[in-house]
């Protein structure tokens, strides 16, 4: 049977072989044809309709060739496959023919196995059906590699590059049936697909031409494919660009209100940068000015975010500046590699306010009765809405000397006067706050004007006395003494000492005075009349009087404001009833000068108790006589200090103080000296010339010695009689003691005036009382 069984194949597969060279398969003609692909090494499964066409007909025989070689057959008569042993040599071939169509699965494809396939369907009635199926076997290519434009193979990095370089870079694919394409994608985006041969047999090359930006080098990828059967295959290319920051943004995060930043309020802003390779360094500028008081950047490396936070403490002066952010890329040219955003800054502040004067003249001064223009100006963020002027820290109400504009920037006072002077400030406020301006100082200066009485007579000076602004520098006097003309003087003073005034001053004056200050001159002079005998000195206080030997001795203490004084003498008139001038004359103070009074012959001199002393002849002196003293200057002299003398007698030894007696005892001793020396002299002649040198012995004298040698020649025959005054309570002791001007006399000296104490106690003294009845 088995036998049998071999027998009838080997009869089947020689029928088979016979009818495939007899019958060729012609594409078309037969049967149809249909295309099908499959992947070297994988399945493909081929079909065959071997329906029948009517319920009469019957399926009997099943035939698969390749290129018109039989390599599968199934005999449905008795239900038998048979497979060619070449082909089917691993058992690649599985059928399926109870399914409609009938399948016949090819595994393992080889190149070889790329072929027209087409199956004959053998029925009893029908005629043969021939299909036909064009099987391409693909062979995918190899994996893409990259090389450089200088043939170096490119791993899966390539060097950096800066935005804007052009990479230059070939994609190459060995192999591929049928021959692949080659296309360069950036991410998923087609860049280049012009694929081309290479010159190196069975390689497909693709260069590329890219200028980079930082969208097409992001993801850059090779992709070469020779079927829709499998997924291209796919090398990427990472490529390091350095990249400025794409997007630069800064916005406020705190302390603001919106957009808007208050003076001296600290608000914090934030600056990002994105999209820069490698990281950027993110710098702070404030009107061209670097900040570097700022917080330390973070950067975000998988997202390429860089941020950076500002504490900003804006002041006024930064209103409508510029801050802006500036990312740099270290790893480019500061040209190239620097992006930024610039934001104005919106500062508002209360009111800057400062007081400044409108057209000429200085701020801090005016002239009286002109016009006053002050402005204050204003700088503020937002504007001002209300202005405030203030004098003297009062606030300025409309009207009076004010005028109505008081509330807006500018106050304006038509005419300036004395009142207008004082201190100036304005006020401005916004929504922010009001701010006061530093105060100014207004001075008006104005013409000169007479103040109080105007002119005023101190001692014996004349004070102008007036008010001005600036102090006046000139003053114009007309002065006019009873009697005389008008005597015009200048000054640069206000003081005008009588001194300057020509001719005598008794009696009245009449002055008048005009200052200038540069302003103006005075409109209206001041004038005032004077009477000078108040100028006057006062009456002597004390006098004391002495007569010896025919001359008259008067002492007085010194009289203030005193510049001469009169002595006069009065006697009783031949009815004894009134006193009669006898003789008058006047005599210097304080100096020694000849007196000009008549009838004295002597000069005048100061005693050692600070008061002045005359002698003079007076002549016969009687008991009932009387001696007056006036203290005068240019003004007049005071009323008279009236004094009683009466005679005293001279000394027994008065007539040795006479004239011709004196000079013969002056003889006799000067004679009598002569002698002695004589005398002296040969004695010394006639001692030994063996006797020792004499020894000279030199005696200190003391000051009591000194002064009494000294004053040898001045000594004088004593007094024989002494005549005081009652008004002054003189006494032996001393003329002065109950008056201040009169120092203590130092009794253990002997002064050299004409009383000392060395002499003896004169006659008792003739008080002389004022006398009451005197004419005088």
């Amino acid at each position: 049977m088995d036998h049998r069984m071999r027998v009838t194949s080997a009869l089947i597969y020689l029928l088979l072989l016979y009818f495939a060279h007899v019958h060729t398969f012609i594409p078309g003609v037969d049967g149809p044809v249909s295309h099908q692909e499959a992947l070297e090494g994988g399945n493909t499964t081929l079909l065959c309709n071997t329906s029948v066409d009517s319920s009469a007909d019957e399926f009997m025989l099943l035939v698969w060739y390749k290129n018109n070689a039989p390599i599968f057959s199934y005999d449905a008569r008795d239900d038998r496959e048979w497979s060619s042993e070449t082909f089917n040599s691993n058992g690649r071939l599985r059928a399926d023919v109870q399914s409609q169509p009938t399948t016949l699965n090819v595994s393992a494809l080889r190149q070889d196995d790329q072929a027209l396939f087409h199956c004959r369907v053998d029925f009893l009635v029908s005629p043969t059906r021939n299909i036909g199926v064009n099987l391409t076997v693909i062979v995918l290519p190899g994996q893409p590699f990259f090389l450089d434009e200088l043939g170096n193979k490119v791993e899966n990095h390539i060097r950096p590059y800066h935005e804007g370089d052009t990479l230059v870079l070939s994609c190459l694919v060995i192999g591929g049936r049928p021959p692949p394409r080659i296309s360069w994608y950036s991410g998923e985006t087609l860049v280049d697909a012009s694929d081309g041969s290479s010159d190196i047999p069975n390689v497909r090359e693709n260069m590329l031409y890219l200028p980079l930006t930082r969208e097409n080098a992001a993801d850059l990828s090779c992709r070469a494919s020779n079927t829709k059967l499998a997924q291209p295959l796919i090398r990427k290319l990472q490529i390091e660009l350095y990249l400025s920051a794409y997007n630069v943004s800064i916005h406020w995060v705190g302390g603001t209100d919106g957009e808007t930043l208050t003076a001296g309020k600290p608000a914090i802003v934030q600056c990002t940068a994105y999209d820069s390779y490698p990281q950027p360094e993110l710098s702070w500028w404030l009107d061209h000015k670097h900040l570097t008081q700022h917080s330390n950047q973070t950067w975000n490396s998988r997202i390429r975010k860089s941020v950076s936070f500002l504490e900003l403490t804006p002041s006024v002066l930064d209103n409508g500046a510029t801050l802006a952010c500036v990312a740099t890329n270290p790893a480019m040219a500061p040209s190239r590699g620097s992006k930024a955003d610039v934001i104005k800054l919106n500062v508002t502040y209360s009111p800057i306010v400062e007081i400044s004067r409108v057209g000429e003249g200085s701020l801090n001064s005016v002239v009286e009765l002109d016009s006053l223009h002050l402005e204050c100006e204003v700088k503020a963020n937002p504007p001002v809405s209300r202005f405030r002027w203030y004098f003297n820290d009062n606030k300025i109400i409309s009207g009076n000397m004010w005028g109505d504009e008081t509330y807006s920037s500018k106050l304006v006072i038509d005419e300036m006067s004395k009142n207008h002077a004082g201190v100036y400030s304005c006020a401005a406020s916004n929504s922010v706050g009001e701010t006061r301006a530093e105060p100014v100082t207004i001075t008006v200066y104005y013409p000169p004007e007479c103040a109080g009485a105007g002119i005023s007579l101190i001692k014996e000076t004349i004070k102008c006395n007036v008010k001005a602004l600036p102090s006046p520098d000139t003053f114009f006097w007309h002065v006019q003494p009873t009697g005389l003309d008008v005597q015009h003087l200048t000054t640069g003073s206000p003081i005008l000492p009588l001194s300057q005034v020509t001719g005598p001053l008794s009696g009245t004056i009449k002055v008048s005075c005009e200052a200038s200050n540069g302003i103006s001159s005075q409109y209206e002079a001041c004038q005032r009349t004077f009477s000078l005998e108040r100028l006057r000195p006062p009456q002597p206080r004390q006098c004391d009087l002495a007569h010896e030997y025919g001359e008259f001795q008067m002492r007085c203490i010194p009289v203030e404001n005193a510049t001469y004084y009169e002595v006069s003498v009065w006697r009783l008139s031949t009815s004894n009833s009134s006193l009669v001038l006898d003789r008058r004359g006047s005599m210097g103070f304080g100096a020694r000068q000849e007196p000009l009074a008549q009838g004295i012959e002597k000069g005048v001199s100061l005693t050692p108790q600070g008061s002045w002393l005359v002698r003079g002849s007076l002549g016969g002196l009687r008991p009932t006589d009387e001696a007056g003293a006036a203290a005068c200057n240019r003004y007049g002299c005071s009323a008279p200090l009236l004094l009683r003398l009466e005679p005293g007698e001279p000394p027994w030894w008065h007539f040795i103080l006479e004239r011709d007696v004196g000079i013969s005892v002056v003889a006799v001793v000067l004679v009598l000296a002569l002698a002695a020396c004589c005398a002296l002299a040969v004695r010394a002649l006639r001692r030994p010339r063996a006797k020792p040198a004499p020894v000279i012995q030199l005696l200190q004298l003391d000051d009591v010695t000194r002064n009494y040698l000294g004053t040898m020649s001045e000594h004088k025959v004593r007094a024989s009689s002494s005549i005081r005054s009652c008004s002054s309570g003189y006494s032996e002791r001393s003329a002065f003691e109950d008056t201040a001007l009169a120092p203590p006399v130092d009794r253990r000296r002997k002064p050299p005036a004409i009383w000392r104490d060395s002499w003896d106690a004169p006659p008792p003294d003739v008080t002389l009382t004022l006398h009451r009845e005197s004419a005088v």
